[in-house]
């Protein structure tokens, strides 16, 4: 990315980004993450290399280089490693000090509501083929900005107990949250939630408590969009009283039926087996299961809502795609905490940055727009922050020190000028 002279020494403005009542420096002598005075000589020079590691993508030797040239600080690799190490958790109190600055704007509400969704997104580390840590967000669909955050590892499940409410909250979900013991907490909290739920989710009972059909309520629905009363069976000793919920139905339009079930059969042909029947029965019908009342919100009004779900995908691509979440490059855990921490902070800058513009995914060339899409702004608050903490650079000097090393003075010459190229061509 290319960066202009005149914004190359702005890390006071990025500073200033942080929460004023976040003290850098007892916050990190209190997690550990910063002892003594040695290489490092304050907080803010451990938080600039940790942004610089994790949040521009520089290796932990690039690292080391830049500081150095910089003037910011000079140390080894394995030293850095370290300090990163400890840094981790108090990463994470910063993270969570910009999310707690953020959710203490005024919330934005509809008909008296408060719009959330909750969602997780998966991170894989170097040659992992499966996930290895799952990051839990609660999203403002008013402010447009995240308002609660978690990282955990592959045991931390996707539950709506991840996100703390209050009365007047709305939560969407998709059908990963559809479980049976999760559903009344939001309730007690004030709160009401929109989940979508599968034919085999929960165990449906009719109001009275006898079993209910499923299949032949879809059966009898005349209209594409309707409703119906559910007893939730949630599975609880002693007599709690009976969860009552709405189960907002939509026929889907053939097309997308269609496509939902090739999608079923196709996953079922690579497992070498054969698709439940009730799956591509129910492959037709869009399920959701609501606690909002029925004269506030009709069934078409709980079907238009949860289409807002989409906005933290949206979300969730910028922070992948634009911010680089999903490049991890850390194994060791400690190490790859930190990392995750320190780009979360450049993102959740960034989206402060970009400001609450139209929240919609990148359009074609020809499109015409009316105003700069977040996707734009982002991009550029990104590229602003990258060069805030960076600060100049002399680019020679830092070839010179690589080339110094003794690493890669046993290496070819010419693998020699490749890294520096690279590394000329990844800073500028």
């Amino acid at each position: 990315m290319k960066i202009r002279p005149e914004i190359l020494d702005h890390w006071p403005e990025v500073r200033e980004r942080l929460p004023a009542d976040f003290d850098l420096e007892a916050t990190a002598r209190l997690r550990g993450a910063f002892t003594r005075v040695r290489e490092i000589k304050n907080a803010e020079t451990l938080l600039r290399l940790a942004l610089a590691y994790g949040g521009l993508g520089m290796s932990l030797r690039e690292t080391c280089a830049w500081a150095e040239v910089g003037g910011i600080a000079r140390l080894s690799d394995p030293s850095l490693l370290e300090r990163l190490c400890k840094a981790a958790p108090w990463l994470g109190d910063i993270v969570a000090a910009l999310i707690a600055e953020q959710a203490k704007a005024p919330a934005g509400r509809f008909a008296g509501y408060r719009l959330r969704v909750l969602d997780g997104t998966s991170i894989c580390h170097p040659g992992a083929d499966r996930t290895t840590w799952r990051l839990h967000v609660g999203y403002d669909l008013a402010t447009a900005q995240v308002d609660q955050l978690e990282l955990t590892d592959i045991h931390g499940g996707e539950n709506l107990q991840r996100l703390t409410y209050a009365p007047g909250d709305i939560v969407l979900a998709d059908r990963y949250y559809a479980r049976p013991r999760d559903l009344r907490p939001v309730i007690d909290a004030g709160a009401d939630f929109i989940v979508r739920t599968g034919w085999n989710s929960l165990r449906l009972l009719q109001t009275n408590g006898e079993p209910f059909d499923l299949f032949a309520a879809l059966a009898a629905q005349q209209e594409q969009e309707g409703e119906v009363q559910v007893r939730v069976h949630e599975g609880m000793t002693g007599t709690p009283p009976p969860l009552v919920l709405r189960l907002i139905v939509r026929r889907k339009d053939p097309q997308q039926a269609q496509a939902e079930q090739e999608r079923l059969l196709k996953d079922a042909r690579k497992r070498g087996k054969k698709p439940d029947p009730r799956s591509l029965e129910a492959a037709k019908y869009i399920l959701l299961l609501t606690s909002l009342p029925t004269a506030t919100f009709a069934p078409a009004d709980i079907l238009t809502l949860y289409r807002f779900r989409w906005q933290i995908e949206l979300a969730f691509k910028r922070f992948k795609s634009l911010a680089g979440l999903d490049s991890l490059p850390a194994k060791k855990p400690e190490l790859a905490r930190a990392w995750l921490y320190a780009r979360l902070i450049v993102a959740i800058i960034a989206e402060q940055i970009a400001g609450q513009v139209p929240d919609s995914p990148p359009l074609d060339a020809a499109t015409p727009r009316a105003s700069p899409s977040r996707w734009r702004l982002m991009k550029i608050a990104l590229a602003t922050i990258c060069a805030a903490i960076r600060g100049p650079l002399l680019w020679q000097a830092v070839c010179n020190l690589f080339t110094r090393s003794r690493r890669h003075l046993c290496e070819p010459p010419r693998r020699r000028r490749k890294q520096c190229d690279d590394l000329r061509a990844r800073l500028t």
